[in-house]
């Protein structure tokens, strides 16, 4: 019997060693986002850059970081259920992009901070914003619990980015009135409960079912 050499050994280990590398990494990148996060740390880069350099006031720097908030509560949403489809990252990187131009909208907008004053009022909104956090984070728990399904998720996804664009078009011309602040909350009312009716329906999520486990062999017989 031939026997192998020091150095086949040691390259038939390393191809092993590579072999099983590459397979935990197609294995699990169903669910990573490597090209999501390095966008989501570039973003609060630009953050801060902007309000090192008083390009961003301290309200523009708060809906900013609301916005990266939303984004992380969606990703993790998403791979709540052990996978992330090609609509769910390209929905990722899609909110991304807008996130990308509100931080550059406010960064060049006539907007800048003046030393500690104050951010003016006219478009500030944090009890609209805090409840979208909320929301995302009932859709979230409603997904994880498994009492939405992906497509309820989705719906109410969308809903949620439907008020965001209702709430950017009514800042668009630098204020907020008391009327357009009333829609956006009578909006988060109805999108409150929904998330009730779609958690508390009869559907649900269809659990993994786990792999039925392979028998033993039985022992040979002497």
């Amino acid at each position: 019997m031939k026997t192998m050499n020091t150095a086949t050994v040691s390259k038939l280990l390393t191809l092993l060693c590579s072999a099983t590398l590459v397979s935990s990494a197609i294995g699990a990148q169903g669910v990573h986002t490597p090209g999501v996060n390095a966008r989501e740390h570039h973003q609060q880069k630009r953050i801060r850059e902007g309000v090192r350099s008083g390009e961003l006031t301290a309200e523009e720097r708060a809906k900013l970081q609301d916005e990266e908030k939303a984004l992380r509560t969606e990703k993790q949403a998403y791979k709540a259920d052990g996978k992330l489809t090609v609509a769910e990252r390209k929905d990722l990187h899609q909110d991304a992009n807008q996130v990308s131009r509100d931080i550059h909208r406010d960064k060049h907008d006539a907007e800048v901070r003046a030393g500690a004053a104050l951010p003016h009022p006219g478009t500030a909104d944090p009890g609209v914003n805090t409840r979208q956090h909320l929301q995302h984070g009932r859709i979230a728990h409603g997904v994880r619990s498994g009492q939405l399904t992906p497509e309820e998720a989705a719906k109410l996804r969308q809903e949620q980015k439907a008020i965001r664009t209702e709430e950017r078009a009514y800042k668009a011309d630098g204020k907020l009135t008391a009327v357009e602040r009333k829609d956006l909350h009578q909006d988060q009312n109805q999108a409150s409960k929904d998330i009730h009716q779609e958690k508390h329906d009869a559907e649900t999520r269809l659990p993994v079912t786990p792999p039925t486990p392979v028998p033993p062999a039985p022992a040979p017989v002497k």
